[in-house]
């Protein structure tokens, strides 16, 4: 029987400052000691957006720095990881706004094994199950783990789908990949001739059949489809190798990298917004774009940039430094700026 070992604390991001602060400086909070959880804890608060250019090891110092209690932002950088937490507890829809995969990736770097909530946002949950975060909406559980119990994997999977659950059991959605997709088929043709509508018809061309999934789902089950074009932009391409090289090793070999196409669009004027450079945060965005430069370079990938570059890039070429380039406005900043988010 697998378990789920939880020798950390319990973080209670609660709505008292007084009980918040007093759980960072050490003190272990019982459930009926924690008072009311705070309700729409977002992603925005577990990972705010000036931390979203980090990708590696480093989003494991951040998570919920950007949590607000009382008017206040009492978690500072690497909080959970000096406080020994591994279980986080908060009240409803929990991981709303931004669907970004940072969030859960940093509570986990973080050492949080479960997330336990009186419900999630769909996507948060599903980005969790992703990486093999575990969350769950079962407060039962608590009591438990405050007395140093051991929970059954088990338990945790009660009331997800079973292809939820099979992820998490393999730790996540690479691992699963790994066992369980290695024999991947085309599915053929149905056979029947009920009328489709048109999303229908695309998702039966595309449907797969794996060890696990059915090319001919039923409604509420989990499948895959193949995807003609697969596209990835300057904010999740570096995070996203981390983990492959991480699981699979460095270099691994990506599946059709001819339909891969890289973008780097979402910080085309960012050497020009006065909220990133009063932030000094135009070294890190500056550093992320390069460090997918040179993911596309090595894998050989598909990418394209700003026209305003495209136009700007023989006129600059002679006065900015080809290690100071982002996009166009942005390389004008990093001018000025030595990049400080190196990769480890």
């Amino acid at each position: 029987m697998a378990t789920l070992e939880l020798q950390g604390r319990i973080l209670y991001l609660c709505d008292d400052p007084a009980l918040l602060d007093a759980q960072l400086a050490g003190r272990r909070l019982r459930r009926h000691e924690a008072g009311t959880l705070r309700d729409d804890v977002s992603t925005d608060e577990i990972t705010p957006v000036p931390i979203l250019t980090h990708y590696d090891d480093t989003l494991g110092r951040f998570p919920y720095t950007g949590f607000e209690v009382g008017g206040t932002r009492p978690i500072g950088p690497d909080a959970l990881r000096n406080g020994g937490f591994s279980v986080t507890v908060a009240g409803k829809r929990y991981g709303k706004g931004s669907s970004r995969e940072h969030s859960p990736t940093a509570e986990k770097l973080a050492g949080i094994r479960l997330v336990i909530a009186e419900s999630f946002e769909r996507i948060y949950r599903q980005n969790a199950d992703n990486i093999g975060l575990f969350t769950s909406t079962d407060f039962g559980l608590i009591e438990r783990i405050e007395a140093g119990g051991a929970i059954d994997i088990e338990e945790l999977m009660a009331g997800r789908d079973s292809l939820a659950a099979a992820i998490l059991r393999s730790g996540g959605l690479l691992r699963f990949g790994r066992r369980y997709m290695t024999d991947i088929r085309v599915a053929d043709a149905a056979d029947d001739e009920r009328p489709r509508t048109l999303l229908e018809k695309i998702l039966a061309r595309h449907a797969l059949d794996t060890e696990l999934t059915s090319a001919r789902p039923e409604p509420g089950d989990g499948a895959f489809v193949r995807a003609d074009w697969r596209f990835i932009h300057e904010y999740y391409t570096n995070m996203c190798a981390h983990m492959l090289h991480s699981t699979f090793g460095e270099p691994p070999a990506l599946h059709d990298p001819g339909s891969i196409v890289v973008f780097e669009d979402h910080t085309s004027y960012v050497g020009e917004s006065p909220a990133h450079l009063r932030g000094g945060l135009v070294p890190n965005v500056v550093a992320m774009c390069h460090a997918q430069r040179e993911f596309v370079a090595a894998y050989g990938l598909r990418s394209h940039r700003t026209l305003t570059e495209a136009c700007c890039r023989c006129r600059r070429s002679a006065t900015v430094p080809a290690s100071a380039r982002c996009s166009s406005s942005a390389a004008r900043s990093s001018a000025r700026w030595a990049p400080t988010n190196a990769r480890r």
